[in-house]
């Protein structure tokens, strides 16, 4: 073989081995390309659906809210639909972070959880409130069933009454701080982080908002977590205008006038839940229906 032909046969083969190794280098490049598309488009997915999530979530828990903003003394019926939406919006976002723990990222999960685990807390502490309420109408029941009002019994359902009704206003007081002022603000922290994560991994930047909110993250949590609240010697009046007060407000002046005026929301809201107990359960209208009717006929007798 001669020397022109030997090396028209090695350019040849050389020329071969470099358009294949081109071929396959193409072949990786597009494939990466197509794989970080994949994963763009996945996390940008996630971030959108986690986003719609936790609007919904924040909404519910906000309609919630504002009615310890806006009354006081609630009670279930009241309390029902709204307490509802934020357990169902709890349900749902919970099943979100299923989905992101399939395709998420280890900080993305993590993050979420711990979201979920504080406001999983808000709403337990939301929940027995709830439960509270529904104890005080069973006992404003126990007592309108019971038919001698000069007896001794009235006299102790009557005085149990009023004590788990100041237990209530009490506990309202005081998670309307609790949870409004200190574990929300938390969350909506932990929440910008979360925003953080997704933003990374879609190659955008932190917004000024973000980041300030993630630096103020460790200060929440400590006063969140060191959060005291001092009882108040009157509840009702508090709890009139708590939107309005700081949570370390004492009354200060005439203090008759003001435990007069305690005694009169008390007595409201006793009256309250009294008409709810009659209110939502027919039984019990039918019955004190029955019981008007029996009297009546025996003053006529």
């Amino acid at each position: 073989m001669n020397s022109d032909l030997k090396n028209n046969l090695i350019m040849a083969l050389v020329g071969a081995i470099l358009a294949s190794a081109g071929f396959i280098a193409k072949g990786y490049f597009e494939a990466e390309s197509e794989k970080e598309k994949f994963a763009f488009n996945l996390h940008k997915k996630l971030y959108d659906e986690g986003a719609a999530s936790m609007a919904a979530l924040n909404n519910a828990y906000s309609e919630l809210y504002a009615l310890y903003s806006e009354g006081y003394g609630l009670t279930p019926s009241e309390l029902s639909e709204k307490h509802e939406n934020l357990r169902k919006s709890l349900k749902d976002h919970s099943d979100y972070i299923g989905e992101l723990e399939r395709y998420g990222t280890t900080g993305q999960i993590e993050i979420a959880k711990n979201h979920l685990d504080w406001f999983w807390g808000v709403y337990l502490e939301l929940d027995l409130q709830y439960k509270t309420a529904n104890q005080v109408e069973k006992r404003a029941k126990e007592l309108l069933l019971v038919e001698d009002v000069a007896s001794e019994h009235f006299d102790f359902v009557d005085k149990a009454l009023e004590s788990e009704i100041e237990r209530l206003i009490r506990n309202e007081n005081r998670i309307f701080y609790s949870i409004g002022w200190y574990k929300k603000p938390v969350i909506n922290g932990i929440e910008q982080y979360l925003n953080l994560q997704f933003r990374g991994a879609l190659g955008l930047p932190a917004t000024k908002d973000i980041a300030e909110k993630i630096n103020s993250l460790p200060e929440l949590r400590h006063k969140s977590n060191n959060f005291e609240y001092k009882e108040k010697r009157l509840p009702f009046m508090f709890a009139e205008g708590r939107s309005f007060q700081a949570p370390t407000l004492e009354f200060q002046g005439d203090t008759d006038f003001f435990e007069t005026k305690n005694d009169i929301l008390a007595a409201n809201v006793k009256m309250k839940f009294i008409a709810s107990a009659i209110e939502n359960d027919k039984w019990l209208q039918e019955e004190l229906k029955r019981r008007k009717t029996a009297a009546q006929k025996e003053n006529e007798s």
